[in-house]
């Protein structure tokens, strides 16, 4: 009975932010109220000094301090979470419509019962997977090279989940090195099968794009009174991917390769 009892709990969730997004907590966790009234876990809010507290949820914030990078202030967080399961999450990722708590329920246990290291809650176009025993969720094999990680809202093991940030990565290069790591690797992860089967309705470019507001949110918030400020941000406007634009990108992947990435990814081994 307690082991039933222990998959059954919700896992907390360690939601990534940082204090220049704090314009826009309030709107997240009325989003989540509203669509996910049945939670009733932790939520790690990751900030550097700045705090919320929101009536019915359980918000800790962490409070990391000013760390200097993305790597070092997500990894500084997600060291607070007392469980060795957690949800993450990333702050401007807007729920768009009721979670399905039962199959949250059912997968988390599914996650903890194969001994995942993670469970992607949204489908990904994996390029090799195969079914498992339960129809809805897939299994995803190597070789995958540019997918098996990303910030997409998933079950994952703590210990895990801080393998795929080093200290002195930002959230592209992370997502880039950490899908070779993962692969590398040979993570035990699983996944929602279909776009049909999203227990979590939300877009997975995220609301917003380098601190700007994208269309596809703009649209979507316009449908509900929460007199939303959008001009203070502003709207993301996606530039022509110039050369210059690729040798930019391609040197912020090296630059990050020779601090250490390229050598932490070549010492990584299978771990199952």
């Amino acid at each position: 009975m307690n082991h039933l009892k222990k998959l059954m709990n919700y896992p907390p969730i360690f939601l990534s932010s940082a204090d220049s997004y704090s314009d826009i907590w309030d709107l997240f966790f009325l989003l989540f109220k509203k669509n996910w009234p049945e939670y009733d876990g932790t939520i790690y809010l990751n900030t550097q000094e700045k705090t919320i507290q929101v009536e019915g949820l359980n918000i800790v914030c962490t409070r990391v301090g000013q760390l200097g990078s993305f790597g070092k202030t997500f990894r500084a967080g997600l060291d607070q979470v007392k469980s060795e399961s957690i949800i993450l999450m990333m702050i401007d990722y807007f729920f768009v419509g009721k979670v399905v708590d039962k199959k949250i329920k059912e997968h988390f246990e599914f996650f903890q019962r194969e001994n995942l290291d993670s469970l992607c809650l949204t489908f990904q176009p994996y390029p090799n997977t195969i079914q498992t025993t339960n129809k809805e969720l897939i299994r995803v094999l190597p070789p995958a090279p540019n997918v098996m990680f990303s910030y997409q809202i998933a079950f994952w093991k703590k210990k895990m989940l801080r393998e795929m940030a080093l200290p002195h990565e930002n959230p592209w290069t992370s997502e880039w090195f950490g899908s070779r790591r993962a692969e590398k690797m040979n993570i035990k992860l699983a996944s929602i099968a279909s776009n049909n089967n999203n227990p979590i309705p939300y877009n997975p470019a995220g609301c917003l794009h380098k601190g700007k507001w994208l269309h596809d949110a703009v649209d979507h918030l316009n449908t509900f009174n929460y007199n939303i400020d959008f001009e203070e941000r502003g709207y993301f406007r996606e530039q022509p991917r110039t050369i210059m634009y690729r040798l930019k990108t391609k040197w912020m992947i090296v630059k990050d390769g020779l601090k250490g990435s390229y050598w932490d990814l070549w010492k990584k081994r299978p771990v199952n």
